[in-house]
């Protein structure tokens, strides 16, 4: 049994080389996941700052959807979770950040029709 091969060298007409039960080995789609995360982070932090947190919220709530569309796709991806809690922290922050926003136009308007 010279030319006889391994078993572990035997391929299988199903099974290629660096699978796992026909699954890739860590290959993933990569995402944009940690930029809305981080996005999300600062317009929650500018929120505070007469709503001004907007402007980085809701581009964080797109591009965190966008990730969240694609590690949807993939069960076990690695940024599934980011992709979440950028959605999460947001929304959160567009919700502050349009309440903040909302109380400094109504005391712009309030000081304009005082005095």
């Amino acid at each position: 049994m010279q030319g006889a091969s391994t078993p572990s060298q035997v391929i299988q007409m199903n099974q290629h080389p660096g699978t796992v039960q026909s699954q890739p080995i860590g290959i993933f789609p990569s995402t944009s996941a940690t930029t809305a995360l981080v996005l999300s982070i600062i317009g929650l932090v500018g929120a505070l700052f007469y709503g001004l947190g907007l402007f980085f919220s809701i581009p964080s709530v797109v591009i965190g959807n966008k990730a969240q569309q694609i590690t949807n796709q993939i069960p076990g991806h690695p940024d599934a979770g980011v992709a979440k809690a950028a959605i999460v922290i947001g929304w959160v922050g567009v919700a502050i950040g349009g309440l903040f926003a909302l109380f400094a136009i109504a005391m712009i308007i309030y000081f304009i029709i005082a005095f």
